[in-house]
């Protein structure tokens, strides 16, 4: 952490009150029958879904029970968290917060 100009350097945005600008959620605790298109259409009401995508383990194929949702902008991302974030979806209670890091493969 350093002084510059009387603002400290080093700190994370998170420490420091402000938010990143993000356009990708993360969703967690997703049932394991779950599908991608079901996933996307869940999703679809908060604005246009760039990409939609269900986790898979490589070697069995199986659901790992987690996604992410990249969306066209922050604003609809941010719908998307405050309207999903604590339902119930097939039967399980899901949590949806912003993606952190680059989820891109």
């Amino acid at each position: 952490m350093m002084m510059r100009g009387g603002r400290l350097i080093g700190l994370s945005s998170q420490v420091l009150g402000m938010r990143c600008f993000s356009t990708n959620i993360f969703v967690s605790r997703l049932s394991f029958y779950t599908t991608e298109e079901e996933f996307k259409d869940l999703f679809s009401p908060f604005g246009k879904v760039k990409e939609a995508r269900l986790m898979r383990d490589p070697q069995t194929g199986r659901m790992k029970g987690f996604g992410f949702v990249n969306y066209s902008s922050q604003a609809e991302a941010e719908k998307a968290i405050k309207a999903m974030d604590g339902r119930i979806l097939r039967g399980r209670l899901i949590f949806v917060e912003m993606a952190k890091g680059d989820q891109s493969q």
